[in-house]
């Protein structure tokens, strides 16, 4: 089996050694190819615009699509990133290729303000998050698409990241990706 995985900073491991992102760390327990295509930075025009050259043309059994923090970041409009994450979904299925969406995590705001705050006053970035997620699920039932639902275990109970998981507030530390990997391995089960 061959796993493609796209995505952002949280799917190539920002700021960790290669070697503990939750990519490498499936790898190493389960034995398959997995292949690591998140960009720091990127957003669901991005994935999307690189879909065919970074998913497709490595002929994967099955693709991990997950993004869309940083379009919101951003201001895009959740209706938009939706159907960019739907187009990628289709086109994957088109090709033979199972997609499987991965919901993203919650933000530590504050933390993540003080870190990174010349991108996003980060003003309801959570709820923004468990809107587009929502959506993503309400998509996926329809088309009997697989769901990773990394937000539901990696949120507090004050509706923030767990914040032992974190570097900065947004990206995972090895811990985090380690969780990562063991939520993907359950969800196999």
């Amino acid at each position: 089996m061959k796993l493609v995985c796209i995505g952002d900073s949280l799917t190539y491991g920002y700021g960790i050694k290669r070697e503990q992102s939750w990519t490498n760390v499936l790898k190493d327990k389960i034995g398959i190819e997995v292949i690591n295509k998140g960009i720091s930075g990127d957003t669901s025009n991005g994935m999307l615009s690189r879909l065919y050259n970074d998913v497709i043309l490595n002929r994967p059994d099955e693709a991990v699509i997950m993004g869309g923090i940083n379009d919101l970041l951003w201001g895009l409009d959740i209706k938009q990133i939706t159907s960019n994450l739907a187009s990628m979904a289709f086109q994957l299925m088109q090709n033979c290729v199972k997609p499987v969406f991965g919901l993203s995590i919650p933000v530590c705001t504050g933390w993540a303000r003080k870190k990174w705050g010349f991108m996003s006053d980060f003003i309801n970035i959570n709820e923004n998050l468990k809107k587009l997620n929502d959506g993503i699920i309400k998509f996926s039932r329809g088309y009997n698409i697989g769901i990773i639902d990394f937000y539901s275990n990696f949120i507090d109970v004050n509706g923030e990241g767990q914040r032992r998981y974190y570097i900065d507030g947004v990206h995972l530390n090895a811990a985090g990706n380690l969780k990562m990997t063991d939520i993907i391995l359950f969800s196999l089960v």
